[in-house]
């Protein structure tokens, strides 16, 4: 038997995500303005400065796109999940095999029994100790 699980930040990490991107905006706001004095006051002799930090806010440019993308991305992915959780699990399970089984309910799992012993697939004793098995658990 396989599982998939599928990993989702829940609702509460919304306000987080979009507080990120706040942030992130205004980091870039600034950022932008800053270098753009900087650049402004800087003397045009000084072409090795002016390189380094034409390169500095390259990088913080980049940077605070990248946390907006990302929370954008988290916080689109929020929205599936239910509002009070902090992350949600989806496991999903596939294949034939006990588990599998235990999702069925009694009168499915009998008759798939019946099912084997009529077919010979199963002995009587097998089939015998599987009904038991089945009957014992919690209905």
């Amino acid at each position: 038997m396989t599982r998939k699980v599928h990993v989702a930040p829940g609702g509460l990490t919304q306000v987080q995500a979009k507080a990120g991107i706040v942030i992130a905006v205004l980091f870039l706001f600034f950022g932008l303005i800053f270098g753009g004095v900087v650049w402004y006051d800087m003397p045009r002799s000084e072409v090795a400065l002016k390189l380094l930090t034409g390169a500095f806010f390259l990088i913080w440019v980049v940077a605070c796109v990248a946390i907006i993308l990302f929370n954008a991305k988290w916080l689109a992915a929020s929205r599936r999940s239910q509002p009070d959780t902090l992350l949600d699990l989806q496991i999903e399970a596939s294949g034939d095999g006990p588990d599998q089984d235990n999702m069925l309910d009694f009168e499915q799992r009998l008759r798939k029994l019946e099912v084997l012993k009529r077919d010979g697939l199963i002995s009587d004793a097998e089939y015998a100790h599987k009904r038991r098995e089945i009957l014992r658990q919690k209905w």
